[in-house]
């Protein structure tokens, strides 16, 4: 596992055991330092070199909140876990004054160490680690330029089923580019696109050839279903996206009543122009869902404060659910609140039976994954679709007798 952490703590001791244990874990380079300061020039000196920082609140000198702070300023782009033996009030009051960072805080791990719980802060690190570190894995711009330009964009579907009784409820628009070298999965050309500013040009082409087949996918299968459409963060700061939505709508005879969308948690959401542009899109009709929730920056204490319909967990806290004490326990509190603030709950990245019937007896309202389908072409989908109702309507009258 090719991570890279820093191990911030003035107790040598626990540094080395820290260490020891992230190690034992699979973490392929553990640093360590012993103070705030020599942890800021150690990140400054190498901005694109730790994938996750573990650190101490209580050090000497630059304390670790003044740390979380200075990191802040220097974007620095990879995850934060908080290590601390002090009262469990404090570290969530320290959680809740970083969440208007723009930082990936991913938890607390408190003192002492819970190998379960360092587990899974380790699978979340690798679940993320920043792009750059995978740089030679995507496209170069000018082949997603291209691709856009002449109308090698794709758009794949997969569906989201109900909890309650396995019925198709929605489905999802997932992108692919068609280059000469064959069709290329969302990972490789996202990040460029957002990077180069080509995602409104992407999310263009790709609408006008999903929402035809959406359209088409409807009539064939003889009944409406929602279809959601992934939004970049980035796209939120534009004050015309709500327009340039309705036109597309409009111009493809599609309601936006049947429109989910899709913002994903790869930047925070914490800008006043975002903010208002998702209450936008709420009052003129649009569902909001926050997709990969846990692999990004929306804490629980932020959810209530934005305008989402929606959340869909992130596959990291769905795979190896049925075995694993720490994913239930954050799962069910997740349940927990999101049956509070009346929100639909998804569980993304579905791929095991076993994991499946975990989500359900925690209580989730849908399930989306390749244990059901994987993305296809539309005029695929119908065909699933056609084969999902005969194993549904098998499984009812099994039941009933």
């Amino acid at each position: 596992m090719g991570i890279t952490v820093l191990v911030v703590d003035d107790s040598l001791t626990i540094c080395q055991l820290l260490c020891a244990q992230l190690a034992e874990l699979g973490v392929g380079t553990v640093d360590q330092c012993h103070s705030g300061e020599e942890a800021l020039a150690m990140i400054v000196a190498h901005p694109d070199k730790y994938d996750c920082v573990f650190l101490d609140l209580h050090l000497g000198g630059m304390d670790g909140l003044e740390l979380m702070h200075q990191l802040h300023n220097n974007h620095f782009s990879g995850g934060i876990v908080v290590i601390s033996g002090l009262d469990r009030k404090i570290i969530d009051f320290t959680l809740e004054v970083v969440s208007n960072y723009n930082l990936r805080v991913l938890g607390s791990v408190p003192k002492p160490f819970d190998r379960a719980l360092l587990s899974f802060m380790v699978r979340r690190i690798s679940s993320y680690y920043p792009v750059h570190r995978r740089s030679d894995k995507l496209l170069p711009q000018q082949v997603v330029v291209d691709a856009i330009q002449n109308k090698q964009v794709l758009a794949y579907f997969q569906p989201k089923i109900s909890s309650v009784d396995n019925s198709l409820i929605g489905i999802e628009c997932l992108t692919r580019l068609q280059p000469p070298q064959g069709v290329v999965s969302p990972a490789s050309f996202i990040s460029v696109a957002e990077n180069y500013k080509l995602i409104d040009s992407l999310t263009a082409a790709t609408l006008n050839v999903a929402l035809p087949a959406y359209r088409e996918f409807c009539a064939q299968i003889g009944r409406e279903v929602k279809l959601a459409i992934n939004i970049s963060p980035l796209q939120l700061y534009e004050t015309n996206l709500h327009a340039t939505l309705h036109e597309l709508l409009q111009e493809h005879y599609i309601a936006v009543e049947n429109i989910v969308l899709e913002i994903t948690e790869n930047h925070a959401l914490r800008d006043d122009r975002q903010l208002k542009n998702l209450n936008r899109l709420r009052i003129h009709g649009y569902e909001l869902s926050l997709d990969d929730y846990g692999a990004g920056y929306t804490s629980l204490r932020q959810i209530e404060k934005l305008p989402f319909n929606e959340i869909k967990l992130d596959a990291q806290l769905v795979n190896g659910i049925h075995n694993d004490k720490v994913l239930q326990t954050i799962v069910r509190s997740i349940r927990s609140i999101t049956h509070q603030l009346k929100l639909t709950l998804v569980a993304e990245g579905v791929a095991d039976s076993r994991d499946l019937l975990h989500m359900n007896d925690i209580g989730v309202d849908a399930y989306q994954g390749y244990l059901f389908c994987r993305p296809k072409p539309a005029n695929e989908l119908v065909r699933w679709h056609k084969a999902w109702q005969k194993s549904v309507a098998n499984i009812n009258q099994f039941s009933a007798s």
